[in-house]
């Protein structure tokens, strides 16, 4: 009897660690999913100001060059 029990939670045991692992690939499956949305709109945002600034500088630019 007692072998039974100990051999049902040993086998508990194991179901709980591959389900805590599970949860822990989820996790970092999730996290690394969010950090890359992040980075891309960070870079989408990055290249809107780049582009903006670029503009202005050519709005510049002609504005001069239409003065002199």
């Amino acid at each position: 009897m007692k072998t039974e029990i100990r051999k049902a939670a040993r086998k508990a045991g194991q179901l709980a660690t591959r389900a805590g692992k599970a949860a822990v690939e989820l996790k970092d499956s999730a996290e690394k999913a969010v950090a890359t949305a992040v980075k891309r709109q960070q870079r989408k945002r990055r290249m809107a100001r780049v582009a903006k600034t670029a503009k202005q500088v050519g709005v510049a630019v002609a504005a001069a060059a239409a003065v002199t």
